[in-house]
């Protein structure tokens, strides 16, 4: 048998936008709570880049992608009195940007290269965490007009499967609106590998954790 096949590379982090619930509703019930990530934003902008030596391992959840990992556990490393809530959350988003750039890294590795990046769902909402992947991951982010996600596509398949638009419609039904380019910054270089050794020097313990 003959014939064109499409093949997709797959990967997701066990906990992304849970954890930012996580941190709004445990760190933050001082804030109003339909403005929390809003203000919670606001505060990360006042810490800078690396957020002042801080490391979060966001695997609250276990992970998934890339290190197949059930019993890994969330980690804040780095920690001193001068650090305040808006560098924890600072450090919240970059931990889930490095586990992105690990994921990326991953394919590079298996030789699928990565051209092009969309980005959808609430994360679009936060000019910091975006700003974040696209400068750890050293990619440009293509922001999509409709942001809600996977099911905006679903509705094109939909779409399509019942002859209400045709295939070349694609690249119409959900335009780029914005970019979001890599600015690049050595505190994230440094960060990413202390985000790596991290688990590595750490997942022993996390085991040990689980066992008892």
């Amino acid at each position: 048998m003959t014939g064109s096949y499409t093949h997709a590379l797959l990967a997701g982090l066990a906990t992304s936008g849970t954890l930012t619930h996580w941190f709004r509703d445990t760190l933050s019930r001082d804030l109003p709570h339909e403005d929390a990530f809003q203000l919670l934003a606001e505060e990360a902008s006042g810490s800078p880049k690396g957020s002042k030596g801080l490391i979060v391992l966001p695997y609250f959840s276990g992970e998934r992608t890339p290190i197949h990992d059930p019993h890994a556990k969330g980690c804040i490393f780095g920690l001193d009195l001068t650090h305040t809530r808006a560098d924890l959350y600072r450090a919240l988003l970059e931990g889930m940007a490095y586990g992105t750039r690990h994921v990326v890294e991953t394919f590079h590795e298996a030789g699928a290269k990565l051209n092009r990046a969309y980005a959808v769902g609430g994360g679009t909402k936060n000019e910091i965490w975006l700003q974040s992947v696209s400068n750890i991951c050293g990619l440009q982010q293509s922001i999509r007009s409709v942001t809600v996600g996977a099911s905006f596509g679903d509705a094109f398949l939909a779409a399509l499967a019942v002859g209400a638009v045709e295939r070349s419609e694609l690249k119409n039904w959900n335009p780029s609106s914005r970019l979001i380019r890599s600015e690049g910054d050595r505190v994230y270089e440094n960060g990413y590998s202390a985000f790596r050794g991290l688990y590595e020097q750490t997942r022993g313990l996390m085991r040990q954790i689980n066992a008892g």
